[in-house]
């Protein structure tokens, strides 16, 4: 599998995985506790305000033509994530980019993915001979 779809498969799992937890755990406290949800019951659950706070990454994205449109890659990953993928060529960008639009819902419009994939193959490219010979020649 390639290591980003594992990368962003794994950045999905973990909050789906979250909501499905609470909700299921919601469902089960208030089928259990038929009492007001703001006071305690019978059954001592109360509801608490939560908060979550999630990692900083100092890391950007290097300046450059196409830099621009990186804050659309922000939404999902971090900078430090996206600059620490094996090297991939032009069109691997172009796929990755495109997968990241129809799989994941991306909201890159169509005219800026080759403005991107040029970026980042400038910033992380390899030529496609590097790439064979980093997968063992295939």
């Amino acid at each position: 599998m390639n290591p980003i779809a594992r990368i962003v498969g794994w950045i999905w799992t973990v909050p789906s995985l979250l909501v499905i937890t609470l909700g299921a755990s919601l469902a089960w406290s208030q089928a259990t506790n038929s009492t007001s949800a703001t006071s305690p019951g019978a059954s001592g659950w109360q509801w608490s305000n939560v908060s979550v706070a999630l990692p900083t990454s100092e890391t950007s994205f290097p300046p450059g033509e196409g830099a621009e449109i990186t804050p659309q890659c922000l939404i999902c990953h971090s900078a430090g994530m996206v600059l620490r993928q094996p090297p991939l060529t032009r069109d691997q960008w172009v796929g990755e980019i495109n997968k990241m639009r129809s799989a994941y819902g991306a909201p890159l419009p169509a005219d800026q993915v080759d403005r991107l994939a040029d970026y980042l193959f400038r910033i992380n490219g390899s030529s496609a001979s590097q790439t064979r010979a980093h997968e063992g020649g295939r």
